[in-house]
């Protein structure tokens, strides 16, 4: 799939850091995001990179489109989906993380997910660039983004705030190829869950990754300066 070509004219619309979450997003899911950026103490640089924030998701139709989808597959009456093997799946991996502190339910959603092979948006949707809820992934396997939005929102729904999370979307150099991770933040270091990594690891230990931007339910952040990569039309595809 294809990132959004249109970043730079975006970011004359992003707002300087620190951040600040609005009251309502579009497409929020899961649970209410908590307007707590103010108060937190500054994550860490992903890269390298400088961060500029807007809380304006609205241009973001792939994730705001699967945040909305997603919504209407939990309001499901509960029996609706009760004996298929996606919510089964689902309910386990989320009873598997209660109780665990934070490391451990990063580790067991990385592990999980991963388990999942690799199978591309074409084959799957007809289509290189849509962006799978956690249902359709757990059912039909999917792509990086797949990948990165189900670690997400399984860790959102064991009760991650939304601060302490995002996708990531990059370019990876040592393929050539666009990517997407998931980006969790534990006691002030930004670590990678990653489709192509078995383990969780740290972000600094990564040096083939290049930002473009990163994103959850309550804002945005472009990723500008030497180590970020600004999308153009020569850019290919998610891997």
């Amino acid at each position: 799939m294809r990132v959004i070509r249109s970043l730079a004219l975006l970011a004359a619309f992003a707002l300087a850091m620190p951040p600040a979450v609005s009251d309502a997003v579009a497409g929020a899911s899961v649970a209410a995001v908590q307007p707590a950026y103010a108060g937190m103490r500054q994550p860490p640089a992903l890269f390298g990179t400088r961060e500029i924030y807007s809380s304006d998701i609205a241009a973001f139709d792939k994730w705001t489109g699967m945040l909305k989808r997603f919504r209407l597959e939990q309001a499901a009456p509960p029996g609706a989906c009760a004996a298929e093997a996606a919510c089964a799946e689902w309910r386990q991996i989320l009873d598997a993380l209660d109780g665990l502190d934070l490391r451990a339910k990063l580790d067991l959603v990385n592990a999980a997910v991963n388990r999942h092979p690799y199978v591309t948006s074409q084959r799957n949707w007809g289509e290189s660039n849509h962006w799978e809820t956690p249902f359709e992934f757990l059912r039909k396997s999917g792509q990086c983004q797949d990948y990165a939005i189900t670690k997400y929102l399984l860790l959102r729904a064991a009760g991650v705030p939304a601060t302490q999370l995002r996708v990531l979307v990059l370019r990876d150099t040592e393929l050539g190829l666009d990517h997407a991770v998931t980006v969790a933040y534990v006691e002030g270091e930004a670590l990678l869950l990653d489709n192509q990594i078995g383990n969780v690891v740290a972000a600094d230990s990564v040096h083939h990754y290049q930002p473009y931007y990163s994103i959850n339910e309550a804002g945005w952040w472009l990723h500008v300066g030497p180590n970020a990569r600004y999308a153009s039309a020569a850019d290919g595809a998610f891997r």
